[in-house]
């Protein structure tokens, strides 16, 4: 992965239009052995919103869609944009979604 203090992921795909949910769908319709992991809309620590979010795991490494700009949209702006889809290391889709979930670890 790219660095450690800036981008932990690589981003794989050019942008496009789509969603997180469309895209880990995709991703387990091409493997069923792809795992998928959600987590639930919450509010930050510092205010903001982020809407429900999807990630998924082919057991080598760990995806997600996701915008660049890291701004917050309106609801319907979250519902279909233009992404790129994130590699991140394996481990990480688990991770992030029992912290967005306040599951233990």
């Amino acid at each position: 992965m790219k660095g450690d203090t800036m981008q932990r992921y690589d981003i794989i795909s050019k942008p496009y239009w789509s969603n997180c949910f469309i895209e880990a769908i995709r991703a387990k319709s091409k493997n069923s052995n792809v795992k998928i992991y959600f987590c639930k809309p919450r509010i930050t620590e510092n205010g903001n919103f982020q809407m429900l979010h999807f990630m998924w795991s082919d057991g080598v490494a760990d995806y997600d869609f996701s915008d660049l700009d890291n701004t917050e949209h309106s609801f319907y702006k979250d519902l279909f944009f233009k992404g790129v889809i994130r590699r991140h290391h394996i481990g990480f889709a688990k991770k992030y979604s029992q912290y967005r979930n306040n599951k233990k670890r």
